[in-house]
């Protein structure tokens, strides 16, 4: 019950409230008073009503008892005078002074009468005329004053008979009378306190003797046991009756029952006054929230809400103010939001880039329309790793594996298309710092960048094509030195064969042979290189030795070397570690560094190419003695098509196909210059385990 009126209450709004409130601090205080005072007041005229009551019966009661005890004195007086005229004229005496006693009567020892004076009968007793019951008989025997039992007379008024006894002639004898109840009876009608209370006399046998309604004469119960009534009752314990007085709880409450009603009017008055105040409090207090309320609402609902004008200085007013305040600030953000929303929305549709949300649990919760193009596999409740890269484990340079991971975890990934074509992607991940648990702390930004690679392919195989065609007089010259020495041996071993020369013994045809030999497998191994070199191959990961790859390369480029009379170095320790990646790509980095380098330098110039290992990264650096590289220049040396060659000698994609290689291996390459001094490049690239 009480959860339902607190449920109630809070489902109703502040008006209601107030109005309850107001009702109940007003009625409450009001009803428990007049409550108190009522209970007390009731309790105080209960107490006064049978406080009068009770004098009153006990006066009554002592005049009856008087009434009965003069009786008796009189009586007892009489039996006082013994000659018989004296006698018979004081019980005349007594009947004129008593109205009450009807007749008085002398018995003798055996209860007959023997002599009467009577107020309406003859005085002459009849023979053997009984006076007494057996009861009062029996009673007379032992008490030394007697009564009988409430009787009619032949007028049907009651009378009650009363006897003593006394001692005439040694023989116990009775005096008695018969009293009327009238005098007794008026006494008590005439004793009517008020109007609602009555009086009654109960004999000792419960009938109504005597009754202010007459009615109720000689009933037994007069008044039913049920109902409500204040009274007071006594005994007289002469004659065994009860006096009683009693009122009628309704009548006797009446005065306060009225007070209360009248009080309750009043109750219900202010109750009414106190509501229309509750009401004007509630309307004056609740009707600002409601407007809040409103307002609040039509925010929560994106609508424009109108200012709330509330004229008063109050906190409800200032409340006002604010809410005024924010509500502008709120509307004029969200139109922020919403222009904003629509950037993204437009960003996000028309961004060339797949997009996609992740959580920490790699579960992907939302993707941009260009990367749902771009899967083939739409079961969203894979994680990230199987959805976007078809692997059955997480990647491990990812910064959900890995939170404190500096780098973006950018990869390249590859998947086929629908009609079987590789696609290349370049994969990054981003966290997102302010992002709600389970929506996606992560952002995933996938580009295609398959024609990127196959332009920077097409980059790196021009850039080949041109190392070698401006190489290829070089590499002509290379190819035609041992060519020649293999046609001198050739035809001076033909011509001693033709002249049959005695001196051309085995010995020396092995050794014609074995320089024709030779040179072959220079031819061979020029020719190799540069087949090699030019080879159009994709990104093919292999074990690098890093030493042959810098052989090799310098193998192509050796004839320059010598047609410009540099003079090359190396420092190739032979402990370096074994690197992860193309040979080929690292070849073609550093054959054009090292045609960069002869470029540089005029005849006779010094080109210094070392390696070695230093902080978990192999180092390769090309120095050379040319000259150098304007500052104002420096910064621009690995822009595409940039160059400061002469036409004809340098397509400008050189050092930009380097920094793109370098950056497939993660490594970095380092350009450091002296203009007329020299330039050293320094190429590290990371060493990572197969």
């Amino acid at each position: 019950m009480d959860g339902k009126i607190r449920n109630w209450l809070s489902s109703q709004p502040i008006r209601i409230k107030v109005l309850v409130f107001g009702i109940i601090m007003s009625i409450i205080p009001l009803l428990l008073t007049s409550y108190y005072y009522y209970s007390n007041v009731k309790a105080d005229l209960e107490n006064r009503i049978l406080a009068n009551q009770k004098l009153v019966i006990q006066n009554l009661s002592s005049e009856i008892e008087l009434e009965f005890t003069q009786t008796f004195r009189q009586l007892q007086m009489a039996t006082t005078f013994k000659q018989q005229g004296k006698q018979q004229s004081i019980f005349y005496d007594l009947l004129q002074q008593n109205e009450s006693i009807e007749e008085i009567v002398i018995t003798d020892d055996a209860g007959y009468i023997q002599k009467k004076v009577s107020r309406y009968n003859l005085n002459i007793p009849l023979q053997n005329e009984k006076w007494f019951s057996d009861s009062f008989w029996s009673d007379f025997q032992s008490k030394s004053k007697t009564y009988g039992k409430v009787e009619f007379n032949q007028f049907g008024q009651p009378i009650v008979k009363v006897m003593i006894p006394f001692i005439e002639d040694g023989k116990q004898k009775g005096i008695g009378a018969n009293i009327q109840l009238q005098k007794i009876i008026g006494k008590i009608s005439s004793l009517r306190q008020e109007d609602s209370s009555y009086l009654y006399l109960l004999d000792k046998d419960g009938k109504v003797i005597a009754h202010q309604d007459y009615s109720q004469l000689w009933k037994k119960n007069p008044h039913p046991a049920d109902r409500d009534v204040l009274g007071v009752q006594t005994k007289i314990s002469d004659l065994g009756w009860t006096l009683v007085m009693e009122q009628p709880a309704s009548t006797a409450y009446e005065p306060i029952n009225n007070m209360f009603r009248n009080g309750l009017y009043v109750a219900a008055i202010a109750t009414i006054i106190v509501s229309l105040i509750s009401v004007y409090a509630g309307l004056y207090f609740t009707t600002p929230i409601i407007y809040l309320e409103k307002g609040m609402n039509n925010l929560k609902t994106g609508r424009k809400s109108a200012p709330i004008l509330l004229n008063r200085q109050d906190e409800l007013g200032k409340l006002a103010e604010a809410f005024n305040e924010m509500s502008c600030e709120l509307q004029e953000k969200s139109l922020r939001l919403e222009q904003e929303k629509e950037r993204l929305s437009v960003v996000v549709h028309g961004i060339e880039a797949g997009l996609a949300l992740v959580t920490k649990d790699y579960q992907v919760t939302w993707m941009n329309p260009l990367l749902q193009k771009w899967l083939y596999n739409h079961d969203v409740n894979l994680p990230c790793f199987t959805l976007l890269g078809g692997k059955k484990e997480a990647c491990e340079v990812c910064p959900i594996t890995c939170p404190e991971l500096d780098a973006n975890g950018n990869s390249i990934m590859k998947t086929k298309g629908e009609n079987g074509e590789e696609r290349i992607f370049n994969h990054r991940v981003f966290p997102l710092n302010n992002a709600m648990k389970g929506e996606g702390e992560f952002l995933i930004v996938i580009e295609d960048i398959t024609e990127q690679k196959q332009i920077e392919e097409k980059m790196i195989q021009t850039d080949k094509l041109t190392a070698l065609g401006l190489m290829a007089s070089s590499f002509a010259h290379e190819v035609n030195n041992p060519l020649a020495t293999i046609n001198v041996f050739a035809e001076d071993l033909i011509d001693r064969l033709e002249q049959k020369d005695t001196e051309l013994d085995e010995e020396e045809m092995v050794l014609y042979l074995a320089k024709i030999k030779e040179n072959t497998e220079r031819c061979k191994r020029i020719t190799s290189n540069l087949l090699n070199f030019s080879r159009k191959s994709n990104w093919t990961v292999t074990h690098i030795d890093v030493n042959e790859t810098i052989i090799n390369s310098i193998h192509l480029v050796e004839s320059t070397l010598k047609k410009k009379q540099i003079k090359l170095t190396t420092e190739l320790p032979n402990d370096l570690p074994v690197l992860l990646g193309d040979s080929l790509k690292m070849m073609q980095v550093i054959v054009n560094l090292i045609n960069n380098a002869i470029d540089a330098m005029e005849q006779a110039g010094q080109l210094m190419i070392t390696a070695k290992v230093e902080q978990n990264s192999v180092c390769i650096q090309v120095i050379d003695n040319g000259c150098g590289i304007a500052p104002e220049v420096l910064g621009k040396i690995f822009d595409p098509f940039y160059t400061t060659k002469p036409v004809g000698k340098g397509t400008g994609l050189g050092l930009s196909v380097c920094y793109g290689i370098i950056e497939e291996f993660g490594g970095t390459i380092q350009v450091e210059s002296i203009e007329a001094a020299g330039t050293t490049v320094t190429v590290r690239i990371p060493i990572k385990k197969s």
